[in-house]
């Protein structure tokens, strides 16, 4: 059973909002993209690997989470997915590299080649699930849970692995991912189905998300780089304007009432969750004090302060929705 599913991770947001508002010339536009790019590919890939997954479904107890991170003796640990059986807890790292990928030992290497030669030295997924492994044992000890705990490292789509000697830790393609797990021996029980369940609730509660909001500061990127507007959903056209009830698209002639909500979404990942009136009217283009007021009402912001100290706070829920991401 899944008791956590994956949801798309938060930097990827607020890169996806930060592009569109950066000038093309932008000192940090090739760096954001890049980003952009690489993370979106790593999540392409756990989602490749979640539906696979899905074909795991075995006789006895167990739990899926996806997508953990904990905090133990003061550092967090991610993990990509977890499963919990009554006889080991594995943790497995998916990995969603191109090219060729050479594994050296002694020590132990992962190299991706492309296809013209060059080569690259990786993060070692091996050593990422060791350092894991161990935190969550400890983890697992202050809650008086003894367990053993392996590691599986999976790559999301087919690629030409190649091994100078094969590591201790399982190295299997997503495809794979189901056929292996069934293979995996449960014949006795350490701890049982209401423990499971048990853990996998305490798992998902103890979940710290990472939250690299405000972007401008975790980048180092001044906030008057950032472009204002809203955006135009249809054509992607910055400067909406504010008619009667809606607002219009001077490009394309798109309109609709609520554009503004993403706008403050964006504001949100970029610049952080307070906003004054005069910050939004300026954020939007908006030449009326009034009508921004009434803007801000209707937001479902907490208001706090009085007078030209006021300001409006937002909540975790003013976000962008997956389907709501600028496309590069």
């Amino acid at each position: 059973m899944i008791y956590k599913q994956r949801s798309m991770p938060k930097i990827l947001i607020g890169l996806s909002a930060l592009m569109p508002r950066l000038q093309p010339s932008h000192a940090e536009m090739l760096r954001v993209r890049e980003d952009f790019r690489i993370r979106k590919a790593g999540y392409g890939g756990e989602q490749h690997f979640d539906k696979h997954l899905l074909e795991f479904k075995p006789h006895y107890p167990h739990a899926i989470l996806h997508d953990v991170c904990l905090k133990q003796n003061g550092v967090y640990f991610q993990m990509d997915s977890v499963l919990i059986t009554p006889a080991f807890i594995l943790i497995i790292e998916v990995k969603n590299i191109a090219g060729k990928i050479i594994v050296k030992s002694n020590p132990t290497q992962f190299i991706q080649e492309s296809p013209t030669g060059e080569r690259k030295v990786l993060s070692n997924p091996i050593a990422e699930l060791n350092r894991k492994q161990l935190f969550l044992n400890e983890w697992l000890k202050q809650r008086k849970i003894d367990i053993p705990i392996s590691g599986l490292v999976t790559f999301a789509f087919t690629n030409e692995l190649i091994f100078e000697n094969v590591p201790e830790t399982k190295i299997t393609f997503t495809n794979e991912t189901p056929t292996y797990l069934y293979s995996l021996s449960v014949d006795k029980e350490i701890i049982s189905k209401d423990t499971i369940q048990k853990l996998a609730f305490e798992l998902r509660n103890n979940h710290q998300e990472y939250d690299p909001f405000p972007l401008t500061k975790l980048m180092n990127i001044s906030p008057i780089d950032i472009l204002p507007g809203v955006i135009c959903p249809a054509c992607n056209t910055r400067g909406m304007k504010w008619k009667p009830r809606k607002w219009a698209c001077p490009t394309c002639n798109h309109t609709g009432p609520e554009y503004h909500i993403a706008a403050l979404a964006d504001w949100r990942c970029l610049m952080g969750n307070r906003i004054t009136n005069r910050e939004f009217r300026s954020f939007m283009l908006l030449n009326d004090r009034q009508v921004t007021t009434r803007f801000l009402a209707r937001s479902g912001l907490s208001h706090e302060g009085k007078g030209k100290g006021s300001f409006y706070i937002m909540n975790e829920n003013t976000n962008k929705h997956e389907s709501a991401l600028h496309e590069l």
